[in-house]
């Protein structure tokens, strides 16, 4: 009972945390166990949360034995189908018993059951795949061996790509790829148990490269973000793919990716010379304070007031209802990220918090908003347009002042021609140039690949 209750509130709560979620081949998903879902995990409860909402069956959830640390919390997790892990790095000494975990885990298996395993075994946001554990292997291979492998698990590697896993309306991006079926490994597993388990994980580690963007360190990541920010539009419009779709961004985003890759393998001082002129131009943008977007299309100063000219009629228009909404919804807003930050300094930690706080703000808030209105006011027509207007008008706010800062650089970059257009001018010549080497390095790749193609 309260794992569907939680469930149900969970959904909701996701589709209302994330502007926009798209999943890819959700069919393959076995719509009974026995299972084991894999995935990166860089966004602590929030990747379980968001994985349990679209998972056929109720999950059963790896969750650290640390966590058990109090009657309550005892009560709340089991009542989740939460499994206790002693994980080494919690251990003084490095040494755990796994023999609990993986008898239990055996257990649910063999009745059925899906588990929700993050092979990682730690929570961390970026773009990078930390070392694959054998644990999710050994788990199933083991089940397996216990049933003679006439069990039949299958292991569903899940991929998370968050644009921006802190952020209120941001994207989501799943992959799901086709099943792993263990019975494959009978043959090795007979002969050498831990070959076979390093070979699981290498199949489960090798699914997860392909299902999400990884970069090797922060310098990396930063530097795919810049090529990003000047270059996937571009990218997108040469093959014809649609700028919103969000299958078509990932595709472009792992393109470069792995051209990056290769041309750092292949020639460092090309990828190194490329990192000072994205660098020159960015600090060039930050200085003027200036985003790249705004130079992504034309640059014809009509063409920027013109834009400018649109969005402050719009944003004269639509201020009375931005200020209605703000009005409505900051504090049910306001208090789940400002409580977040107070409860921990955890990047991982904020968006997962925030979410399950807004869980209780906003029907909270919204509640009394209502009941007021419909105390005072007595016309019941009104508090039900009221009530209607209360979400309606919290997300046009939101969009508005995403709008009211568009605006303002439209303007700043339209008062910088006049002021400083030596400056603008040598910011667009080095896009310009910076747009040249990403094209030909494109061309390289692309014939690169289709050389290894057509050997």
């Amino acid at each position: 009972m309260i794992t569907s209750l939680f469930r149900f509130i969970v959904r909701i709560a996701i589709r209302i945390f994330f502007r926009k979620i798209t999943v890819t081949n959700l069919d393959v998903l076995p719509k009974e166990g026995p299972m084991i879902v894999a995935a990166n995990h860089p966004s602590t409860f929030m990747d379980a949360s968001v994985i349990g909402s679209f998972l056929h069956q109720k999950p059963r959830f790896l969750v650290k034995a640390s966590l058990f640390n109090t009657a309550f919390n005892k009560w709340l997790l089991t009542n989740m189908r939460a499994i206790p892990v002693q994980r080494a790095q919690d251990s003084p000494d490095g040494q755990v018993d796994t023999s609990f975990l993986f008898s239990k885990c055996f257990e649910r298996l063999a009745a059925g059951d899906t588990i929700l395993i993050f092979p990682e075994g730690v929570s961390k946001h970026g773009r990078q795949l930390h070392k694959i554990k054998t644990g999710a292997a050994r788990i199933a291979l083991g089940a397996e061996a216990a049933k003679e492998f006439n069990l039949g698990v299958k292991i569903v590697t899940i991929g998370l790509n968050y644009s921006n896993p802190r952020l209120f309306r941001s994207d989501l991006y799943l992959t799901i790829k086709e099943p792993i079926d263990v019975r494959a490994w009978k043959e090795l597993y007979n002969k050498d148990e831990r070959a076979a388990a390093a070979a699981l994980t290498q199949k489960i580690k090798n699914q997860l490269h392909e299902q999400i963007i990884t970069t090797q360190d922060a310098e990396e990541d930063n530097l795919l973000e810049q090529i990003e920010d000047v270059y996937k539009g571009r990218l997108l419009e040469k093959f014809g793919w649609d700028k919103k779709n969000a299958e078509a961004n990932f595709q472009a985003t792992k393109g470069m990716e792995e051209a990056l890759r290769y041309f750092k393998e292949t020639d460092a001082n090309r990828v190194a010379q490329l990192k000072n002129k994205l660098e020159s131009y960015f600090h060039n943008l930050n200085q003027l304070c200036l985003n790249d977007d705004l130079f992504e299309h034309s640059h014809e100063r009509r063409s920027f007031l013109v834009a400018g000219l649109k969005h402050s009629m719009y944003l004269i228009l639509g201020f009375p209802v931005w200020l209605y909404g703000l009005i409505n919804n900051y504090l049910p807003y306001t208090l789940p990220s400002r409580c977040a930050y107070l409860i921990t300094k955890d990047e991982e930690y904020i968006a997962p918090i925030m979410m399950f706080i807004g869980i209780l703000t906003f029907p909270l808030f919204y509640t009394l908003q209502v009941w007021g209105i419909q105390k005072y006011m007595g016309i019941e027509w009104l508090t039900f347009v009221y009530a209607l207007s209360l979400p309606l008008t919290g997300f046009f706010t939101l969009a508005y002042w995403q709008d009211v800062q568009n605006t303002n650089d439209q303007w700043t970059l339209f008062s910088k021609f006049y002021n400083k257009s030596d400056l603008v001018a040598g910011i667009i010549q080095q896009r310009s140039d910076i747009v040249q080497v990403l094209d030909q390095a494109k061309q390289e790749y692309l014939l690169i690949l289709e050389m290894e193609e057509d050997a």
